[in-house]
């Protein structure tokens, strides 16, 4: 991928989009129903004659989500086996990271092959992060074709401009763990030690569910 100086790619990649976290999965539990006394009939009464649209569960706005962080591009996919074996490593750094409050945030790109394997393998095997809506899938593809993925896992490792740190993400996680990520949090060039992202990220005010969406 070639780079010009001062270009924020993910302000081109990511302007008004969400990524999703967990959440956005698990079904909401139901609400108990009221009884129905006087006061609750006019209150439900003028609460169907007025519409108000709730914002989506585990949708987040991207941009703020991954802001003055050490970003962690994550492709894989639920049918390949070295991701399956790789993701522990992964999601064992990430934990620790999380645990000394460090700044790192990983965005999960999946290559799987429906958006019910994306959520059986990111829901079952992923640590508390972010990914991508399998929706957009011109989105997942302009990540893959900007970072040149072609082959998996792959971890690139960028700033929260986009700029990349290192395309061997894999191999430094597999060969140096910590001491990887802290060469990482020093090319990034944090403001003030850099932001933690948790999985208690800003969400996101949109109401538009992104499976409904042309995106």
């Amino acid at each position: 991928m070639e780079e010009k100086e001062g270009t924020n790619i993910f302000q081109e990649l990511l302007k008004d989009k969400s990524f999703i976290t967990k959440e956005y999965y698990i079904e909401p539990e139901p609400k108990e129903d009221k009884p129905e006394d006087f006061n609750y009939v006019l209150e439900k009464d003028r609460a169907s004659k007025v519409v108000v649209e709730e914002p989506v569960r585990g949708l987040v706005d991207a941009l703020p989500s991954i802001e003055n962080t050490v970003v962690g591009l994550f492709f894989s996919a639920g049918w390949c086996a070295p991701c399956h074996e790789f993701v522990p490593l992964i999601r064992d750094l990430y934990e620790e990271l999380q645990m000394k409050r460090c700044p790192f945030q990983i965005v999960f790109i999946s290559f799987d092959k429906s958006e019910e394997k994306m959520k059986e393998y990111f829901m079952d095997y992923h640590g508390e992060w972010l990914a991508l809506p399998f929706h957009d899938k011109a989105l997942r593809e302009s990540f893959r074709t900007t970072y040149d993925v072609n082959s998996l896992p792959k971890l690139i490792v960028v700033k929260d401009s986009g700029e990349i740190i290192t395309k061997t993400g894999r191999k430094e996680v597999q060969d140096r763990g910590f001491i990887g990520y802290r060469n990482w949090r020093e090319a990034a060039n944090l403001k003030e030690g850099g932001k933690l992202h948790s999985s208690a990220i800003i969400k996101s005010n949109r109401t538009l569910d992104p499976k409904d969406s042309d995106a």
